[in-house]
């Protein structure tokens, strides 16, 4: 898949990306050579700064592998900054209103959709040789908007937030903590807001996306027609490999010492 090519992945199938933590380029690396779909560099719980960013953006372009920022306080020129350098998106945290989603959707597009300032000092314009008109429409058309909905107060009807926003990602552990029912992600209430929320993407064309933590929630979340799926991240999966590794060379080292 092209790095430019996400969207219209999404709207053909389930895509499984996980979330970057780790700003290195060798990881980016590892994660193209395992086949996901796309990545989220994190920049609201990971300790990234912007420049890190930028140089995980620009590994992920050179392995045509998608990438995404989750960005917990999104401004005009941090936004323009990391399109330029290659995310194919912008990831919102703890949207509430309408005005939150026009406010992403503004300041991720050209006029006449949107506020942000040219540049072409860039690689998606060809550093000024990829003619204006086209890199503008072209940008326009790749910018994936995408927010998170993880709060119990929200503006309704939401079909309002809908408006101008590519993806709708459901954080279950927020959510479920907002509503006062930490971890239960299948508390009637936490159940509830998800299926408003479903509703309202499926009625505006809106793609469906959420953190998922196993195989099984993926396939269940994929079966129900979501299809930008954030499974795991770089540390946990780290973590749980290692752990496993650990806990095999033990179980190994007994039995053979059983044998004796």
């Amino acid at each position: 898949m092209g790095h430019g090519d996400l969207y219209l992945a999404l709207a053909e199938k389930p895509c499984f990306g996980t979330f970057l933590k780790l700003p290195r380029p060798e990881v980016v690396d590892l994660l193209a050579i395992a086949g996901f779909d796309f990545v989220i560099c994190d920049m609201e719980h990971a300790q990234i700064s912007e420049l890190e960013a930028r140089t995980v953006i620009k590994a992920c372009a050179a392995v045509g592998l998608p990438v995404t920022v989750r960005l917990p306080e999104p401004t005009q020129g941090l936004v323009n900054r990391l399109l330029e350098a290659g995310a194919v998106g912008i990831q919102m945290p703890r949207l509430r209103t309408s005005a939150d989603t026009r406010g992403l959707h503004t300041m991720m597009h050209f006029p006449p959709d949107g506020t942000r300032s040219v540049g072409n000092a860039n690689a998606w314009a060809g550093y000024g040789s990829i003619p204006v008109t086209q890199y503008l429409e072209e940008s326009n058309a790749r910018a994936l908007v995408i927010g998170q909905f993880e709060t119990r107060e929200i503006e309704e009807p939401i079909d309002q937030m809908m408006q101008g926003l590519d993806v709708a990602f459901i954080g279950p552990m927020d959510l479920s903590v907002d509503f006062g029912v930490p971890g239960q992600f299948d508390h009637p209430d936490v159940a509830a807001r998800i299926h408003q929320i479903e509703a309202a993407a499926a009625r505006s064309g809106t793609f469906m996306g959420a953190f998922v933590g196993s195989v099984e929630q993926a396939g269940k979340l994929a079966a129900a027609g979501y299809r930008y799926l954030g499974v795991s991240g770089d540390i946990a999966m780290l973590g749980n490999a290692a752990k496993t590794l650990v806990t095999s060379l033990h179980r190994a080292t007994s039995e053979a010492q059983a044998v004796k």
